[in-house]
């Protein structure tokens, strides 16, 4: 997610689990062996990291409640795969979450490698959230009529702030906030509030997709051809034509459901690339072919307008707060 250091959670398969161990390991969160409760508990060796990490795995998804701080400037390495976040700030989390942000984010992660990020002594983590698997969203949203979840599950993305979340958002993620991981029967607490959730997700993404079946599976189709052409682009027309409506009809509902025109909403797509490249070792001449610009100066100026700073400055910045890190666990 932009904007925010992420650590991942326990995927549904053995594999996942080592590699998370080892990195919360790395980042001075350590297992604690049975301790009798739901969910893998880590807490801070003290030197690295104070505090407390608890993922617990179900079928098709993941909950995780946290409240850590990071204690010396480190380098955190992930590698995510293809799922569907929500979040919430955990309960009484001193104001952290600015009175003007959501109280509940969404967002999508896609299989893109490894990505490293530099996470400054001060960092703190307090949240809960659960990730939805391909699987789980899939037997979810069907009944939106779309045999994918990748274009409902990109716009919730999206959205962000202007997504209007269903009452059960809400009172799902606080459920799992104050859950008490050593009461009999939390693991049961942690699956029946996660359910309500993805259930209120679906009536989020149903109250802003039309009403209408067809109109529905058309914008649908209109945000998975952005996802597959956002990079050399698509135009207008053609998406119009995907999603079989005529273009005055197109313009009104993709921006009634995206809160953006289709322009707008695939410059957006391309900029959240550029930040990935532009964090790692890419030229901006490279990272402007990469998103689909001809020249560096046609991308510099919509990134410009985009991000409020040139895409050397960005770069720039991030390269600062690597050197930062380095130099300071060297």
């Amino acid at each position: 997610m932009e904007g925010t250091t992420d650590v991942r959670a326990v995927r549904p398969n053995e594999e996942s689990e080592l590699f998370q161990a080892a990195e919360l390991e790395r980042i001075g969160l350590l297992p604690v062996e049975d301790d009798g409760r739901a969910g893998k508990l880590f807490v801070g060796d003290g030197t690295r990291a104070e505090g407390w990490y608890r993922a617990w795995p179900g079928e098709g998804l993941t909950v995780v409640t946290c409240d850590f701080t990071i204690l010396q400037d480190t380098l955190f390495a992930i590698d995510t795969c293809r799922y569907l976040t929500v979040r919430g700030p955990a309960p009484g989390a001193e104001g952290r979450t600015a009175m003007t942000s959501p109280v509940a984010i969404a967002y999508i992660e896609t299989r893109e490698g490894w990505v490293t990020t530099p996470v400054p002594a001060g960092s703190h983590f307090a949240y809960t959230e659960v990730e939805y698997f391909e699987g789980a969203l899939r037997d979810a949203f069907s009944g939106l009529g779309w045999g994918s979840i990748g274009g409902v599950s990109s716009l919730l993305a999206e959205m962000g702030g202007n997504v209007g979340w269903a009452p059960g958002v809400l009172f799902a993620l606080d459920e799992l906030a104050r859950a008490d991981p050593a009461a009999p029967g939390t693991s049961l607490v942690y699956e029946g509030a996660a359910k309500v959730l993805l259930g209120a997700l679906v009536g989020t993404a149903a109250a802003a997709l039309p009403g209408e079946r067809g109109d529905r599976a058309g914008i649908l189709a209109a945000v998975e051809l952005a996802n597959a052409r956002w990079r050399e682009g698509a135009s207008q027309e053609e998406a119009a034509d995907v999603a079989g409506m005529g273009l005055t009809k197109f313009k009104r509902l993709f921006r009634q459901v995206a809160g953006q025109p289709w322009g707008a909403y695939l410059v957006t797509r391309r900029m959240r690339e550029a930040k990935v490249l532009l964090a790692g070792d890419a030229t901006v001449e490279h990272v402007a072919h990469a998103v689909g610009y001809r020249s560096s100066t046609s991308f510099s100026a919509a990134f410009v307008r985009a991000c409020g700073m040139t895409p050397g400055d960005y770069r720039r910045s991030v390269a600062l707060s690597v050197e930062r890190v380095d130099d300071s666990s060297g």
